[in-house]
């Protein structure tokens, strides 16, 4: 009785699909139209690894049920959408590979937590921080209430930070265990045109100055959102791909690893850390809602840039919040069989 709508499923995936992966991206064409299909492609390509999941039923389904024909429709679909997280997971690095080599190689752990701003649970996620023992802490949706409660919970372990406390759900927050360079923090990055607070920290690690972002990239829930999203990605690239440090970025991307986004950031050189160095989905997204009994969405990602690299990679619990922390354990890159670069100010060998 469903089989019309079957294929009407698989016949609209085949479509939909041709949009999201044919339709170019053009982060700073800000016309109506041409945002309202690049937002639609955007969604699709979020959503992909769900399209497969429905597309799997269907398949088994017409398998069993001497459908042939659909089956043979679905199938390229299934392979395309979860054969790469299946063998992404089959090939996640184990527990050693990705620990630093005796425990010799320096790592900057860095922690990023969207708070939820109206999470008023603020010790779960204190407690969760405290525990990890980051070097660097960065957070979004920081408002009076969590700087009230955070403040002087990190302040003995982290007595270098900068803040922009905000009652929407916009502040950021960068906490440190060690001064940072030049003494100055800008929290004021200019990505896109709505000035949403955006950090740029430098901290010392290894004896280099490596240069560290707090991003929250706004949500595409509406056409407005959405075409403001793609400018602050289009500044933040072009930021990037200028910096003259190994840089980490991390935050609440509000895109997964399917998304062009992800695709441009690794072709100027940046690596997300749980494609290094983490295992399974690595969802972050939603975990307090009726959604959270879906599977979840990796939004919050840590990206490290040429120079450097990550051997651990973990996803947190978040306690009150809509989103799961990251924490990464970031490490000078180096050629296999060669060691890592000498530090500023260091003669080689």
């Amino acid at each position: 009785m469903l089989r019309v709508e079957a294929w009407a499923v698989v016949i609209g995936a085949y479509a939909l699909l041709a949009l999201a992966y044919a339709w170019p991206q053009d982060y700073r064409n800000d016309s109506p139209g041409f945002v309202t299909v690049a937002w639609a492609a955007f969604l699709v390509r979020v959503l992909q690894f769900h399209l497969g999941l429905l597309l799997a039923v269907i398949a088994l389904v017409a398998a069993f049920g001497r459908g042939r024909r659909l089956f043979i429709a679905a199938s390229p679909l299934v392979l395309f959408l979860l054969g790469p997280p299946l063998w992404s997971y089959l090939n996640s690095p184990t527990g050693a590979a990705r620990s630093p080599a005796g425990g010799q190689t320096p790592v900057l752990r860095v922690m990023s937590a969207n708070l939820l701003m109206v999470n008023h649970d603020t010790q779960g996620i204190i407690d969760e921080i405290l525990a990890a023992r980051p070097d660097v802490v960065l957070l979004q949706e920081y408002t009076d209430t969590w700087h009230a409660a955070v403040k002087p919970a990190l302040s003995t372990q982290y007595p270098f930070s900068s803040v922009v406390t905000q009652d929407d759900s916009f502040g950021v927050a960068v906490y440190s265990r060690t001064p940072f360079v030049g003494g100055d923090v800008d929290n004021r990055l200019p990505l896109g045109r709505s000035l949403v607070p955006q950090t740029r920290a430098v901290v010392r690690f290894a004896g280099r100055d490596v240069t560290v972002y707090n991003i929250h990239l706004l949500p595409p829930r509406n056409l407005g959102y959405a075409t403001e999203g793609r400018l602050q990605f289009a500044d933040l690239l072009q930021t990037l791909s200028g910096e003259k440090l190994p840089y980490v970025v991390a935050g609440d991307w509000n895109f997964t690893g399917d998304v062009p986004q992800h695709r441009d950031l690794r072709r100027i050189g940046a690596r997300d850390a749980h494609d290094l160095a983490g295992t399974g989905r690595g969802a972050t997204w939603p975990v307090n809602s009726f959604f959270r009994y879906l599977p979840g969405l990796r939004f919050d990602h840590v990206y490290v840039g040429p120079g450097l690299t990550a051997v651990r990679s973990e996803v947190g619990v978040g306690r009150g919040s809509d989103h799961r922390p990251v924490i990464a354990d970031v490490t000078v890159d180096a050629p296999p069989g060669r060691p890592p670069p000498p530090a500023q100010g260091q003669a080689p060998g």
